[in-house]
């Protein structure tokens, strides 16, 4: 084990040893209103879900049966305090539990006083409740609420991930998609975004930049996300070898007030900072298509055009900021829900239309120097060069930032007899956005606003559950789902910035997925869970693009399946000790539709009878098995330390086992599974009587180290390897050696009636990867390989966020400010570190203010200002792939009506 976790473990046990004995025995009462128990509820008649309540809690319950008759209840299936828990399950009826000792409620019917007390008690206590879990799990996990998203919305659909440590959004300005990066694993499977249940990931070629993995996702649709960093053992958690990000979308109690039957939810939002989209073709940014330029030439013939300096170096076109209450954008959501006797139903829609945004005024931004002039022989010459982050100026319009999107969600929670429920959910996504190759802007000198692409994205959910209240052994569920995705992109021609050599490319990728699982309870030897399972997707990807030298001009052709099973136990086998432990088997296989080339010389040559060779399809699969185990220990009231051991097997994806442009697999060079190796240790605080009741604080801090043996990536060839011919010697996808990322994680949060205060961050002590191949000086290095898609993963040496909230005016007004300060990422050696065509992108470090205002003028209206980037900073976000610069000083204003 490593020096700094061995100490860290030293220390933990050193606190085993000195902790009084008593303490030990003590341990943590089991009604302690701090303690987090993971309920797992199903839907039903009150009563039924109150008796098997009293049990998962280890509480008592006293009530009537004819009082809690004639009502039904949804499933509960989250992580809360047990005072929460009873506040959902009688939140739309006129019950109420009031508590008679330390470990027992009587549950009986609310008089007139006692409505208005409850509803007044209720306000903040999901939200609070909810993130919660970062302080009580034996992993790292971050919780994003409904107000979290509200709070900083941002410009970008990925902007609501800011300020979470760990986390970042690779790409964030193109296309409205989410690529997740969590501490440094991302795309092709490494960290699934899961949207009820059911996977949408598809990737996208994005040139010599590298590829982008995008989900899709209105933020007014979703009611809450979950970030769980490391591999998890759970049905959707096959191939996770980053984490996993598990977005659940609205609920009926996200829009139906308490006590209601039914709910409406408008909302509607001015964005600033942004003008309508210019046409196709419109020219952006600095170009600088020579480095020197004549004037004073003896002979015409060596000033001719080409050579005389022109008056300006950029468009006068784009530079028309508008001011900062001026909006041009907007976006409007309309949800409803209704309980019925026999379940839930929710509608939502979503609209978002967005224009081109500006960037910042006050950071690097580009300037043009002009050399002394230099009397030659001949003519006059002057040296002309750019400095600066990027192309695009300061307070310019930056092209391709464009978005426009619609959403569509349909959900039920059907109540069926017998302890069962069916929830039904689809969604569909329509996005029109611009996009350009990163490359294009990095390396052909001009861009242009190109023609818009377009994303639809339909998925559709079915998730059965029967958990009997008198079967102990049976917590049975189900899952299947489907996701169609149909995506046509425009991007230029290689090399070239022309509208005319537009490629159009068009591709068809569906999914479709099952998981079944089973929890069995057994209290004989403290409270065991024993959970098992098993899941399975097949992933079929087309294309409609013409073929190009047996290529797909970036496009793939092919398919994928996966089958895994695993099972697990949560046992807390002392009061104070709980042990997670379990274990996954998983199995692939693939195929690529398109023929692999083969030559008469090499070795896999059939002939053909004709002189020629048999077509060859790539074809592959793969199993192996991968374990998890953790021990968590609750030394006193809110105090827990842990240790956690975590592994995941990631199968080549549907992406890496497929031909097409830039890079294809090949015969001789076998793609095998990556193997994730997590560890972690770390500590827990939570409590809310540290100074007076109702101060809750929460602190957290965890060392991690994440080792990937054989992970997968793209490369330059070796010496030693079989030649391809062409374009395709260029690149070898192929397992290197390893990938290291190490370092500490914080979280820490203090939450009162008047004000809460937020600090988390991440620090890198160790990013490492390792390959030994030819025309490499050093195998292993910290900022990536030539030819790879891992050097514009590599997350900054740190970053962190702070964020300071006041509540006035009896929580009426809520106003606060969030700063974000970003590290800069491992720099590239002067020499021997050759990149390829990937060279990684070099952003400055950068520090943000976000400031926000909300006003509830009563239980139905709240107004939402914020002002993003306050400092009007001009920078390029961590991850970006092409040189595009952040959005500026934005200011948005936000309206929501509930009724």
């Amino acid at each position: 084990m490593p020096r700094a976790a061995l100490n860290l473990l030293i220390v933990v046990t050193g606190l085993l040893v000195i902790t009084p004995s008593a303490s030990l025995a003590e341990g943590v009462p089991a009604t302690s209103q701090l303690k987090m128990i993971k309920f797992d509820l199903p839907a039903g008649q009150l009563g039924d879900v109150l008796t098997l309540f009293s049990r998962q809690a280890g509480v008592t319950l006293s009530f009537e049966e004819r009082v809690v008759g004639g009502f039904s209840v949804a499933a509960i299936t989250d992580e809360m305090t047990i005072e929460a828990a009873l506040q959902r399950l009688l939140s739309n009826t006129n019950l109420q539990a009031l508590p008679v000792s330390n470990s027992a409620w009587l549950v009986q019917q609310k008089t007139p006083q006692d409505l208005i007390t409850l509803n007044t008690i209720n306000v903040q206590s999901r939200n609070r409740d909810l993130k919660d879990q970062t302080y009580t799990e034996a992993a790292s996990v971050n919780l994003i609420t409904q107000q979290d998203i509200e709070r900083f919305r941002g410009t970008s659909v990925g902007d609501i991930f800011q300020g979470t440590p760990g986390v970042l959004i690779s790409e964030n300005r193109n296309s409205g998609g989410l690529d997740v990066n969590i501490r440094g694993m991302q795309g092709q499977g490494r960290v699934p975004v899961v949207i009820d249940g059911s996977r949408q990931e598809t990737t996208v070629y994005r040139g010599y930049s590298g590829v982008s993995s995008r989900s899709y996702i209105d933020p007014d649709l979703i009611g809450s996300v979950k970030i769980s960093k490391g591999p998890i053992m759970s049905a959707d958690g096959t191939g996770a070898t980053g984490g996993l990000v598990s977005v659940s979308t609205l609920s009926a109690d996200d829009i139906v007030k308490e006590g209601e039957l039914s709910g409406f939810r408008l909302r509607v939002s001015a964005i600033g900072n942004s003008a309508n989209t210019p046409e196709p073709g419109t020219y952006a940014g600095y170009y600088l298509p020579r480095n020197a330029y004549r004037s004073q030439c003896r002979f015409s013939s060596y000033c001719t055009e080409q050579y005389i300096m022109p008056a300006s170096f950029a468009p006068e076109e784009g530079m028309d900021r508008p001011s900062l209450f001026e909006f041009a954008s907007y976006a409007g959501s309309f949800a409803a829900a209704k309980h019925f006797q026999w379940g839930d139903l929710i509608a939502a829609y979503a609209k978002r239309e967005q224009g081109n945004y500006y960037a910042g005024s006050n950071g690097p931004a580009p300037e043009i120097t002009y050399s002394a002039p230099d009397k030659l022989a001949w003519y006059t010459e002057t040296a002309v060069s750019m400095q600066g982050a990027s192309r695009f100026r300061a307070n310019e319009r930056i092209p391709n930032t464009n978005f426009s999107s619609e959403s569509w969600l349909l959900k039920s929670n059907v109540l069926l007899p017998n302890d069962q429920s069916l929830e039904m959910s689809y969604i569909r996504y329509n996005s029109s956005y611009g996009e350009m190759m990163p490359s294009q802007i990095r390396s052909f000198g001009q861009a242009r606003q190109w023609l818009d692409s377009e994303v639809t994205n339909q998925t559709y959910t079915v998730r059965y559950r029967w958990q009997p209240i008198k079967y102990d052994w049976a917590d049975f569920k189900a899952n299947f789902w489907h996701t169609d995705a149909l995506t046509h992109l425009n991007t230029p021609g290689v090399g070239s910035v022309d509208i005319v050599d537009n490629v159009a490319r068009s591709d068809d990728y569906q999914r479709f997925g099952t998981d079944v699982s089973n929890t069995m309870m057994f209290y004989s030897a403290g409270e065991l869970a024993l959970s098992y399972g098993v899941a399975a997707q097949y992933e079929d990807m087309d294309t409609d693009t013409p073929e190009t030298e047996g290529f797909y001009a970036g496009s793939r052709s092919g398919w994928r399946k996966e089958f895994s099973a695993f099972t697990a136990i949560d046992w807390q086998f002392l009061t104070a000790w709980t042990l997670e432990a379990g274990l996954r088997f998983t199995h692939f296989s693939s195929k690529d539709n398109n023929p692999v080339t083969i030559t008469n010389n090499d070795p896999a040559c059939v002939s053909d009878g004709a002189g020629g060779c048999l077509e060859v399809q790539y074809e592959n699969s793969h199993s192996g098995t991968a374990p998890l185990v953790a021990l968590k220990w609750q030394a006193y009231k809110g105090l827990q330390f842990y240790i956690r051991h975590s592994e995941a097997l990631r199968m080549p994806s549907l992406f890496e086992s497929t031909s097409g442009w830039s890079v294809s697999p090949v015969l001789d060079i076998p793609l095998e599974p990556e193997h994730a190796k997590n560890q972690e240790i770390g500590l827990n605080y939570l409590t809310d009587s540290l100074l007076t009741d109702n101060y809750k604080v929460g602190f957290k801090l965890a060392y991690f180290q994440n080792h990937v043996d054989d992970y997968l990536t793209r490369t330059q060839p070796n010496a030693w390897e079989q030649k391809q011919g062409g374009f395709n010697d260029f690149f070898r996808m192929r397992n290197i050696d390893s990938l290291d990322l190490n370092g500490w994680e914080l979280n820490f949060s203090y939450d009162t009636k008047y004000w809460v205060a937020e600090i988390s961050g991440t620090h890198y002590t160790q990013i490492e990867v390792c390959n030994v191949g030819s025309y490499v000086r050093y195998y292993c290095n910290d900022w990536g390989l030539p030819e790879s898609y891992i050097n514009n993963m590599i997350p900054p040496n740190w970053h962190a966020s702070a964020h300071l909230g006041l509540r006035l005016f009896e929580q009426q007004l809520e106003a606060g400010l969030r700063g974000t300060f970003m590290g800069e990422r491992n720099s590239i050696p002067r020499y021997n570190a050759p990149t390829g065509f990937n060279e990684p992108v070099l952003w400055h470090s950068y520090n943000l203010l976000d400031i926000y205002a909300s006003y509830k003028f009563n239980d139905d209206t709240t107004l939402d200002f914020t002002i993003d980037n306050v400092t009007d900073r001009y920078y390029l976000d961590a991850l970006s792939l092409g040189l595009v610069p952040a959005p500026g000083r934005t200011a948005r204003l936000s309206l929501t009506y509930n009724f």
